[in-house]
Parts: structure tokens; C-alpha cells; sequence
């Protein structure tokens, strides 16, 4: 019989790369849930050989179709804001419905509590909500595994996001950032290292050392570093000058406000070291800033 391994946003960065790392070793068959069947990146995914079936995350009944008859399960939310569709909502209906389900094994993506972190300075429902789902699922009793990321290296390349780098027409690099000088933070490669994390916490709960990584809390970032270390490694990485411009500080009432001063005043995870040394054991070999600089930023830019 087939073993099955459901897997949410399997279109997007975090759920695409565990698809593809799935796929890559043949253990379990991916069932990749979308939004979208017909969408390029759904078909591309079928191409492949993975299971891809419809589903909204935002709709218990949906997340129960897709979890049925899965051994394992990989969760990840998406911002949306709407009633019964907040970050906490769409990881609570994938964790009890894979405890319907009975599934064996369940790695849930997560973020730090902005509550926690700054007792109670500053929130956010979907931070908040993501870690608010860590504690559900560990309540659930269901056999899991969390991983916390940071800052998506991917930014630097997704099309409309705020601060990405920019090539001028005198061939330097200009970049307006959102945050605070000084501030320091984790970055996380997710389409590099987010696959073969998953894909080394399933190889100990089928190697039958479920106990050695149920209930952990590792971190998926591959550098804890300064904003302005990041802007050297781009400069060093593309043989570019960068002139940074950094924005107004946010009032409160932005929504970006709580991350960015959150960011700057307050570590993430300051107990841990990054990149994992556990992750590490297990055999995930990290990305880099430079490397990703070297190839992916270079290559969006046209260099």
C-alpha cells in the first residue's frame, strides 16, 4: 500500500520544497494540496508524479478530505484574515483533523509569539496564531515535529515585495528597507533547506527514532546576522555597490510595525543556535546567504 504524506501549500515556497524533496526520495507519495488544480504550478507538480488535489485550508471538511488515509502530514498556513480562515484556525483544522485521521506523523511550520516574545508590547494575529497552533498540537498528543523560521531569503526576489534589491541604470544596487538599522535577525532559505529538513525529521520517525524528535522545536535558518551583514554579502556576492535607503520608522498603526520593531528590540529564539545543530546531524547541508546571492539574486537581477 502506498504510503502518503499530505502536504499544504504545496504550491508555494514552504510546501513546494517538501514536495520536491519527497519526491526526490520515494518514501511516501506527496499528496500536494492547492488551491488550484489547473493552475501551471498544480500541473507542473502532477507532471512530476505527485498526488495533487484541491483543498481550502480556510474549510475544516476540505482539510479532513485531504488528510484522510495520509501517514504523515506537513502544515503550513496562509495569511488570511477572514472568519474561520485566521493562521490559528487553518492550523487547528489540520491538527485535529490528522488526529481524526490518525496520523502518524506531523511536522507543523511555525513562527515566534510577538506576545510572548515582548510580553505582551506587541502583537500579531499571524505570528501569534502560528505559535498559538504549537500548543494545540502538542496537546493533541499527535507524534510532531515544529519548525521555526525566519526571515525568507526569497523576499529579495518575489515579485512586489517591499525592500527587494534593485539594479540602476549606473549598474549599482539600490534597496530600501522597512527596517531599523542595527536590527538583527534569522534567515531562513526556505525553498533550499525547508524540503530537506521535513524530509530529515521523517527519516528518524521511520527509522524508529520517533522519540529522539517528537515534540522538539528546531530552527530552520541558516545565518543569525545584522541587516546590514546581509546588505555586505549582497554587495560582496554581485560586485556591485548597494546604497541602502532606509524608510521612516512605522507608526504603531502600520501592520508592518510589530514585526519590524519586534525585529529590532527583541531576539528570535535566543537560545538556539543557528543553523541547527540537530538539523545538521540529521544530514541537512544549509544554503547560504552568499550562495543564495551568488545564484538566485544574481540571476533575478540579470547578471
Amino acid at each position: 500500500m502506498s504510503r502518503i504524506a499530505t502536504v499544504f501549500g504545496a504550491t508555494g515556497l514552504q510546501g513546494g520544497s517538501v514536495v520536491r524533496a519527497l519526491l526526490k526520495d520515494g518514501t511516501f507519495i506527496p499528496r500536494a494540496v492547492t488551491r488550484s488544480v489547473s493552475s501551471d504550478a498544480a500541473r507542473a507538480l502532477a507532471a512530476s508524479g505527485a498526488e495533487v488535489v484541491e483543498g481550502d485550508v480556510t474549510d475544516y471538511e476540505s482539510v479532513k478530505r485531504v488528510i484522510a488515509g495520509a501517514e504523515f502530514v506537513f502544515g503550513v498556513t496562509i495569511p488570511n484574515f477572514s472568519p474561520g480562515g485566521t493562521e490559528y484556525d487553518q492550523g487547528k483544522y489540520m491538527v485535529d483533523a490528522a488526529k481524526e485521521a490518525g496520523v502518524r506523523f506531523f511536522v507543523w511550520s511555525s513562527l515566534p509569539s510577538f506576545s510572548r516574545l515582548s510580553d505582551g508590547k506587541y502583537s500579531s494575529p499571524v505570528f501569534d496564531g502560528k505559535a498559538a497552533v504549537d500548543d494545540h498540537l502538542l496537546a493533541s498528543g499527535i507524534p510532531h515535529s515544529v519548525l521555526l523560521t525566519g526571515g525568507f531569503l526569497e523576499n529579495w526576489i518575489r515579485p512586489n515585495w517591499p525592500g527587494q534589491p534593485q539594479l540602476t541604470e549606473n549598474g549599482e544596487i539600490s534597496l530600501r528597507t522597512i527596517y531599523l538599522p542595527g536590527t538583527t535577525g534569522i534567515v531562513s532559505w526556505i525553498g533550499h533547506d525547508m524540503g530537506p529538513c521535513v524530509l530529515a525529521l521523517i527519516k528518524q520517525y521511520d527509522a524508529g527514532k520517533l522519540n529522539e524528535v517528537n515534540g522538539q522545536k528546531y530552527v530552520m535558518g541558516t545565518e543569525r546576522c545584522t541587516i546590514e551583514d546581509n546588505f555586505r554579502k549582497i554587495e560582496e556576492g554581485l560586485g556591485k555597490k548597494v546604497n541602502v535607503e532606509f524608510a521612516p520608522p512605522p507608526a504603531l498603526s502600520d501592520p508592518r510595525a510589530a514585526m519590524i520593531y519586534v525585529l529590532k528590540e527583541f531576539p528570535w529564539y535566543p537560545d538556539m543556535t543557528i543553523p541547527d545543530p540537530r538539523l545538521i546531524a540529521m544530514g541537512v547541508e544549509f544554503g547560504t546567504v552568499e550562495e543564495f546571492v551568488r545564484t538566485e539574486l544574481k540571476s533575478h537581477l540579470g547578471l
